[in-house]
C-alpha cells in the first residue's frame, strides 16, 4: 500500500474524529471526515455539563502546537472546561484549521460500510479483501450517495444510543409509548430545560455520574421531587479510592448524600428496577420491582441515565470481531477485562494489536470502541489515534503526540 495516497474516511467529527483527522493530515494523507450533523455535535449535546478533568487532558499537543501557530489558542491547561467550551474553543479552531479544510462534510451520515462488492463472508481466508477499497454509503438532505475509501476509522461515539430501562436490558412495556416524557443524556434541568424540571416529579433511572449529576441538578430546583432507582446497592455511586479529580470526588459525595435522605427531596431506591410505564390522567405510573416487592410510583417526567452502546450495524457487513458482553472490538475488550477495577484516570492505551480486527483497514476508535464500558478518556483516544497511525505506516515508533500541553504532563494537569 501507497501509504500517503491511501485514501482516509473518518467518521464522526467528535473530539477523536477531528484529532484523528488532523494526524492523518499532518502525515500528508488525504482525509474526508463524516459527520452526521455538526462538529461537536455530542458534547454539544451537553453543552452545560462541566468536565472532571482539565484542558490539559482533553487536548492533544498536536491540536494546540497547531492552534498556537494560527493564533487561536485561548486555553487556561488547568481550567475545567464545559462541553460547550470544548466545542466552540477547541473543536470548531481545530475543524477551521488550513490543513482540515474541506475536509469535513456535516450533514453527512455513513448509513453502511462494504468491503466493495464483497459479502461478509467472504475471503475469510484467501486475504482477498485486504487493498479492496472500502465502499460507504451516505445520506445527507439531498439524498443517498456512495464513496470510496481505503481506510475507515469510526469514532462516532456512543452518546446516541442510549440504553432501555427495563429488566435485562430491554425496554420496560410502555416504555417507548412515553413520548416526550422520557427523555435521555444529560438535559440541562437547571437552564435551557428547567421549565421542563422544575416543579416536577422526576424519575430518574441509573446509578452513574450522569445520573449522579442530574440528580443534583434536580435537587437545586424549587419544589422538584426525585425518585431514584438503581440496580446497585447503597451508595448508588461507587466513590473511587484516592480518586485525583476534586469535582468528581464533590459530586460523588453529594449525590450519595442526597440518596441518604439528607436533601429531603430525593427517595433513593436501591436494588430496584422498572417492569412497566403506563400514562394515566396525565401522569406517568411507573411500575418498580424493589427487595420490598412491587411497587408504583407517578412521575411528570423519566430521565434515563443508564449508559449508552455502540451502534454496530454501521459495520454488519464488516468482519469485525466483537465481545460477546460490551460490544466493543474483541481484542481491546479483553484487555479492558484485564484491566478490570481501574480507574480511567490510572490507564492508558493498550497497543496498537488492540485495535486490529479481522476486516483489514477497519479500524475503532475512541469511546465506541469501549462498547459499553464508559471508562473512557479522551487522552486514551488519542493514544488510540498514535497506535492506528504506527500500523498503518509500519512505523513502529510514529509519536506525533510526543510533546505535552503548556509543558505539563497528564499527572500535573490532574492536580487542579
Amino acid at each position: 500500500m501507497n501509504v500517503p495516497d491511501s485514501r482516509i474516511a473518518v467518521l464522526g467529527a467528535g473530539p477523536i474524529g477531528l484529532e484523528t483527522a488532523l494526524y492523518a493530515r499532518t502525515l500528508g494523507f488525504p482525509v474526508t471526515v463524516y459527520e452526521a450533523r455538526a462538529v461537536g455535535h455530542h458534547p454539544s449535546a451537553w453543552g452545560h455539563v462541566r468536565l472532571f478533568t482539565p484542558w490539559a487532558l482533553n487536548v492533544s499537543s498536536l491540536g494546540e502546537r497547531r492552534l498556537r501557530e494560527t493564533g487561536a489558542w485561548t486555553i487556561d491547561p488547568k481550567a475545567l472546561p464545559t462541553g460547550r467550551d470544548l466545542v466552540r474553543d477547541y473543536l470548531r479552531p481545530l475543524a477551521g484549521l488550513p490543513e482540515l479544510a474541506g475536509t469535513v462534510r456535516e450533514g453527512m451520515r455513513v448509513a453502511a460500510l462494504s468491503r466493495g462488492d464483497l459479502l461478509k463472508g467472504d475471503g475469510v481466508t484467501d486475504g482477498s479483501r485486504r487493498g479492496r477499497p472500502f465502499t460507504l454509503l451516505l445520506e445527507s438532505p439531498e439524498g443517498e450517495t456512495v464513496a470510496e475509501a481505503d481506510l475507515v476509522i469510526d469514532a462516532t461515539g456512543v452518546y446516541g444510543q442510549p440504553n432501555a430501562l427495563g429488566r435485562g436490558g430491554i425496554p420496560a412495556p410502555g416504555e417507548r409509548a412515553l413520548g416526550d416524557r422520557l427523555e435521555t443524556g444529560l438535559p440541562d434541568v437547571a437552564g435551557r430545560d428547567r421549565e421542563r424540571y422544575a416543579g416536577k416529579r422526576v424519575l430518574v433511572v441509573g446509578n452513574g455520574l450522569s445520573a449522579a449529576t442530574s440528580v443534583v441538578a434536580l435537587d437545586g430546583l424549587p419544589e422538584t421531587a426525585v425518585i431514584w432507582v438503581t440496580r446497585g446497592a447503597r451508595p448508588p455511586v461507587a466513590a473511587i479510592q484516592d480518586d485525583t479529580l476534586p469535582s468528581r470526588v464533590a459530586l460523588t459525595r453529594a449525590a450519595n448524600d442526597l440518596a441518604a435522605g439528607s436533601g429531603g427531596r430525593v427517595r433513593h431506591l436501591a436494588r430496584s428496577s422498572v417492569t412497566g410505564f403506563r400514562v394515566e390522567a396525565g401522569e406517568v405510573r411507573a411500575t418498580l420491582l424493589t427487595p420490598s416487592g412491587q411497587e408504583t410510583v407517578a412521575a411528570d417526567r423519566v430521565l434515563a441515565q443508564t449508559g449508552f452502546r455502540p451502534d454496530n450495524g454501521l459495520y454488519r457487513e464488516l468482519q469485525v470481531h466483537e465481545c460477546y458482553a460490551s460490544q466493543g472490538p474483541m481484542k481491546l475488550a479483553a484487555a479492558l477485562l484485564g484491566a478490570a477495577g481501574g480507574d480511567c484516570m490510572t490507564q492508558s492505551g493498550f497497543g496498537p494489536d488492540s485495535l486490529v480486527h479481522p476486516e483489514p483497514g477497519f479500524f475503532i476508535v475512541g469511546h465506541k470502541s469501549y462498547g459499553r464500558n464508559p471508562a473512557f478518556l479522551l487522552r486514551t483516544g488519542r493514544e488510540q489515534i498514535r497506535d492506528v497511525f504506527r500500523l498503518v505506516s509500519g512505523d513502529a515508533g510514529l509519536d506525533l503526540y510526543s510533546g505535552t500541553v503548556s509543558g505539563q504532563s497528564p499527572a500535573e494537569a490532574a492536580r487542579v
